[in-house]
């Protein structure tokens, strides 16, 4: 009766999914009541997604825009719980879904509100990879000759130099880099570039101010995003 199921999200945009809950011998929808769902979002913590059975006697999962907001990155497992009938007059609470959804930020850089400002949430030791696209006036996708980006603490240092790279690096060149330039800015197909930050980053966690910067076919140089660079402290050490 339990289903796997894999989801997926955006921050900051509004999320619904349905899930039928049916028997695994007659696989006939079974009655069901008082769902409940959970959602991972770190080793301890988790968050509820309202779960409710629709009219057709169907579970409705729904978060919205400010909850998808709150959720970080990844890949984040969650389960569903419900009453459900079996037998004649039986009733018993079990999970009849699991699974995990995989969050995401926006792919482009169109803001929430009337502000340039984005947040990039990351995790310590893993490898962040964002894709920007960057359009005209007449949402024309367009083509990003060179570009830079720097994060930098509430002291003035610099943390976070990534640069321009026309094809993108193996791990190999990124490892050898300064500890505060692993990672790269690259075309992307379909998109205006590709912003990787490697594992191999030393960036300690916390939050961090930063802008990238692109210039176009024409030379003109613009502030594409500015924002906050959080990142997440990771739980467990890499091996010796």
């Amino acid at each position: 009766m339990i289903s796997t199921v894999q989801y997926t999200l955006t921050r900051g945009l509004p999320w619904c999914r349905y899930i039928c809950v049916k028997s695994n011998l007659t696989h006939y929808r079974v009655n069901i009541a008082s769902p409940k769902a959970y959602v991972a979002t770190g080793s301890t913590g988790k968050k509820q997604i309202l779960a409710e059975v629709t009219p057709e006697g169907i579970i409705k999962l729904s978060l919205d825009e400010n909850e998808t907001n709150d959720l970080p990155v990844g890949r984040l497992n969650y389960d569903v719980w419900a009453d459900v009938t079996i037998g004649l007059n039986e009733t018993v609470h079990k999970p009849v879904a699991k699974g995990a959804i995989t969050v995401s930020s926006y792919a482009t850089v169109t803001p929430l509100e009337d502000t340039n400002d984005m947040e990039i949430r990351y995790k310590q030791r893993t490898d962040y990879r964002r894709i920007f696209t960057w359009e005209d006036e007449n949402g024309s996708v367009l083509t990003v000759k060179d570009a830079y980006l720097q994060a930098k603490n509430s002291a003035g240092s610099v943390v976070l130099d990534l640069r321009w790279y026309t094809t993108v690096p193996n791990e190999t060149t990124i490892q050898a880099l300064p500890e505060t330039r692993r990672g790269y800015l690259a075309p992307s197909t379909g998109a205006s570039l590709e912003m990787h930050i490697s594992n191999y980053h030393t960036i300690a966690n916390g939050s961090y101010s930063f802008d990238l910067f692109v210039q176009n076919s024409n030379d003109d140089w613009e502030c594409l995003v500015q924002g906050t660079i959080v990142v997440e402290p990771a739980i467990s050490s890499p091996p010796a």
